[in-house]
Parts: C-alpha cells; structure tokens; sequence
C-alpha cells in the first residue's frame, strides 16, 4: 500500500491500536459493564393496548343517514377529551393505586401530566374509496394503551380507558342525535307558527277584501254585466213611468173640470169649502212644489176663508224628515252591523216615520176622494197615478240600488290587481312557509330515524376487537439495545482517548516519523532490545488483562442471570433452536 506523503500510513495507525491496546480495552469493558448494569438496573415498563375497530352503520346510509357527519380522528380526538379530563384521571388513580410510591412525592396536576403521558391513543389508518373524494386515507380502528412497572395494572388501567371510551361514544352520539332532533322539531315549531300567522293574515285579508280577490274578479264582471243592464232595463221603466205620469195628469186635468151629477146645483158653507180646499192644497202640495200656480192658487183661496192658514203642510215635513232618518241608517249600517243597538233605534224611528207619512198620504186622499166624489174618472185617474208614481219611485229606488251596485262592483274591480298583488305576496309567502316546514318536517322524520338507529345501537360503533391483556414481557427498557449501545460507545470513547493522547505526545516513533521530522531517510536503525525484566513484565501485565476480561465475563454472564434470563432457560432455548435447525 503506498504511503501518503505527510501523513501516518495505515501500519503506523495499527502500531498506534496496538500500542494503546490496554486503553482501549479498558475504555471498552468500563463502559460495557455501566450499560449492562444500566440496562439491568433500569425498571422495566409493562404496556397494555387494546385495538377498537370503527365499524360502519348496520342499516345502508340509503335507506337511513345518520346526523353525525364528523371525521372519527375528529370525533376519537372529541371523546378523548371527555375521558382524560382532570377529575377522571385522578378517580381512576385513586381506584387503581397507579403511582402508588410517587403519590407523597408528585402533586396532582404532576400525576395527571405523566397519566397523559403514559396513556397513548394511535390512529390506524388504511385507503379507502369514498364515492364523494375518491381514493383517501380514512381511520378505519384505533388502540387505547398504558404503561405501568406492573403488567397487571397497565391491564387494569387499559381496560378502565377502553370502557370509558366505548361508553363516551355510545353517551355523545346518542346526545348529539338527540339535539339535532331536538332542533328541527323546535324549527319545525317555529315554521309551524309562521304558517299559522300566514293562515290568520290570509283570512283576515279575505275577510277585508274578499271581494276584491282575483278569484271575484270574473264574478264581478259577470255581475256588473247583469247590474248594467238592470239598470238600463230600469232607465227605460222608469222613462214609460214618466211618460204615463204626464198623460195621466193631463188626463186627470181634464177630468177635474167635470162637475159630478151628485154635486150640480148644490151650495156649499165656508167650512165645507174650507175643507176641500185644503184637501185639494194637500193633494196638489204632494204633487207640485211650493211654488206652483196651482199650489199658489188654492192657497190664496184658503186665506181668503181662513186668515191663519201658513201654508205648512204635514206630509212635506214627515217626507224631508223621513229622508233623513233614512240616510241616517244607511250611515250607521255602513259603520255597524245589524244587530248594533244604534241600528235597530234608527230602523224603528224609519219605521215611525214611513207609518206616519202613509197616515198623512191617506188623509189627502180620502180629501181628494171626498172633494171629486161622484167622478168616476177622477177617481180612477187619480188611482192610477197615484199607482204610476209609486212604481216610479220603486223604480228610482232600484235605479239608485243598480247605480250603487255598479260603483262598489266597479270600486271591488279596481282594487282587484293591487288585492291581487298583496294576496299573491301573502300567499306566496306562505307557500314558501309551507315548502320550509315540509323539508324540516322530512328532515325532522331522518333525524328521528338516526336517533332510533343511535338509540339502538345500530350506527356508527366502537367494537373492541383486541382487549388489553397483561404483558408477558416489557415494552422498555430495551436491554439489548443499550448494551450494545454501551460497548459500541466504550470502543469509541477508547478511540477517541488514543487519538487524544497521540496529539499530545509529540514522541517520534519508527523511521517514517523520523524521516518527516528531519527530512531525510536514517542511515542505521538500531531496533529496540528487550531484557529479561521487560518480557517478564509484558507476561505479567497480559496475565492481568485475562484475569481482568474472565472476571468481567463471568460477571456479566452472572448479571445476565440473575436480572435478564436464567442460564438454564437460555440454554434450553438455544436447544430448541438448534434442535429446529
């Protein structure tokens, strides 16, 4: 091998491990022995783990979908922190006895601190196809484990975790299931209300404007056809009446100029006269106004006989009085009902009223049947008039009657598109109500159907799988591993320390450092020549190196007995393996 050429060539770095042997031996076996008796002296740590499979809904998610949506790390992380609270850590310390010999020297917010520690909850996860995302990673099981110095307790402890988690679960998702229908059913309340609200407004609106709606609108143009015509057919009724009122008056004209037979040659007294000159001022007052020459006429002829006559006449009074009371009850009829006290008074004051002015009426026709006794014609004229004028009033009356249903049929019209538009905006609020109220009532119906399914036990489920048993060995610590570790860290501490000491010793050892230091090649070397005393002493210091090693290996092997395995069981396990092979 060639030499480098300013540093030691490997013969040389041997030369070093050789003559530093000693140290290196005794850096290796120090160190090897303090991490076996570490790795013996250190506790050992028993865990306990129990793995809870996530099992899916029994029922298919077709037929019935449950209301608890979350992801399950999310909803194990929730459950997590119901169960590893403060007060519970501390009742399950109190009834296991864990920390038994640390209690008198931790406080309790330490002892929870190192349960939390000691407990450990690890998610298992796998690749699943979900219809929505396609391919994902989904948390399919999980384990509850615990670490304790006794394999029974950290059993016990594992099992106490495993039942309150699986308790928890099966405590959350009933209540969440049992909020969710608690809230569509207050919902559904609420909408139920509104709809009722709705319903009154909508009556009400009815009520007020029930004949202005849109479903009246053909009803009242049909209705104001026939009114119109009513009315026209009136107009020309009422036109014939007029017609024949003039030609009966000018037929009773001619006819009150025929003196009957019974009458001719016969003298009258004042009263006499007096009398049917008022009947003939009542009568012609009924027909004519005031300031009618024939009016004017007779009653220049009653004051001739009767200075005191005024000119009142009852009838026209009782008339204009009538009209009034009239007008009065159509008035409060518009304000009130039919029963309303104010109404039945002025009904009965009309009714007073009409009887009074058929009293007056039938006296001034007694005193024209008295004043034209005897005329056959007269007196059949006159009824006839009399008839006619009653029909024609009749025919005012349903002429006013036509012309009111027209205005108030025709009013219901108008208002008809603005109705329609405040009732469709009542109606369409409604219907909208009603659409709410039928989605939360059938999201009220699935809600109840997952609360059964919860109830029942028949959704989403913790299913422990594996119980937590007692250990058969421990978890940590590893004993192997920090032996191995231990020699490993022995020989490189040796290392390390030859390496130091040949840095701090500046000795020229052989010719190769020689030549480096002077620059040129020895001319005679003269070896180094061993006495009698220095080969003694080399047997005496090996002698000593395998006394040291034997009683370091036969402590080892005694340690390894008495705190790892027994020699019998490591023997016999080595010829079962030898035997296997």
């Amino acid at each position: 091998m060639e030499e480098e050429q300013n540093g030691k060539t490997i013969s040389e770095y041997l030369e070093v491990l050789v003559r530093r042997k000693s140290l290196l031996l005794i850096s290796f076996l120090t160190i090897g022995f303090l991490s076996f008796v570490l790795a013996m002296k250190l506790p050992p740590v028993y865990r306990s783990s129990a793995t809870i499979l996530i099992e899916d809904q029994q029922i298919p998610r077709s037929m019935v979908e449950t209301t608890i949506t979350d992801f399950a790390d999310k909803r194990i992380e929730l459950i997590r922190q119901r169960v590893m609270t403060r007060d519970r850590i501390l009742s399950i310390i109190q009834k296991y006895n864990v920390y038994l010999d640390e209690r008198n020297k931790l406080v309790p917010s330490e002892l929870v601190k190192r349960f939390q520690e000691d407990a450990e909850i690890k998610m298992i996860s796998a690749d699943v196809l979900d219809p929505n995302r396609g391919v994902g990673k989904a948390t399919i099981a999980f384990t509850i484990s615990f670490s304790d110095r006794d394999p029974v307790l950290a059993q016990s402890v594992a099992n106490e975790l495993v039942s309150l988690f699986l308790d928890e679960n099966t405590r959350v998702r009933a209540q969440r299931a049992a909020k969710t229908t608690d809230f569509l059913s207050a919902e559904a309340e609420k909408l139920r209300k509104e709809m009722d609200g709705f319903e009154t407004r909508i009556m009400d609106y009815k009520a007020k404007h029930g004949k202005s709606l849109p479903e009246m609108l053909q009803i009242n143009l049909s209705a104001m056809d026939r009114a119109i015509e009513a009315l026209r057919q009136t107009d020309s009724d009422i036109r014939i009446a007029k017609d024949r009122i003039i030609y009966l008056t000018d037929s009773l004209r001619q006819a009150e100029d025929e003196v009957p037979a019974a009458q001719a040659g016969k003298p009258l007294n004042k009263d006499e006269q007096l009398r049917l000159l008022k009947s003939e001022f009542i009568r012609l007052s009924a027909r004519y106004t005031p300031t009618h020459p024939d009016v004017l006429r007779v009653k220049r002829q009653i004051q001739s006989l009767d200075s005191s006559f005024n000119g009142e006449v009852d009838e026209a009074g009782a008339r204009k009085e009538l009209a009034e009371a009239e007008n009065g009850l159509v008035e409060l009829k518009k304000k009130y009902s039919e029963t309303h006290p104010d109404v039945l008074k002025q009904e009965k004051r009309v009714a007073k009223l009409s009887e009074a002015l058929s009293g007056i009426a039938a006296t001034a026709a007694n005193s024209e049947d008295d004043t034209h006794q005897g005329n056959t014609l007269y007196i059949s004229l006159s009824g006839q008039l009399r008839a006619t004028e009653h029909e024609l009033e009749h025919l005012m009356e349903l002429k006013d009657k036509y012309q009111q249903t027209i205005q108030e049929l025709q009013e219901n019209i108008d208002e008809t598109p603005l109705v329609e538009k405040e009732y469709q905006d009542l109606m369409r609020m409604r219907q909208t109500s009603l659409n709410k109220y039928a989605e939360l009532e059938a999201k009220y119906r699935g809600a109840k159907l997952a609360q059964t399914l919860e109830e029942e036990q028949k959704g989403e489920t913790f299913t422990l799988i594996e119980p937590p048993i007692a250990p058969d060995k421990p978890e940590k610590p590893d004993r192997k591993k920090i032996i191995i570790l231990g020699f490993g860290l022995g020989i490189g501490l040796g290392l390390g320390l030859t390496v130091l000491l040949e840095l701090m010793h500046e000795t020229i050892r052989g010719t190769k450092a020689l030549e480096r230091v002077t620059g040129m090649p020895p001319i005679v070397v003269i070896p180094y020549i061993e006495t009698p005393q220095d080969r003694l002493a080399q047997k005496q210091r090996l002698k000593l190196i395998w006394i040291i090693s034997a009683a370091t290996f036969l402590l080892l092997i005694a340690l390894a007995h008495f705190f790892v395995m027994p020699l019998e069981l490591v023997w016999s396990i080595t010829l079962m393996k030898l035997g296997r092979l």
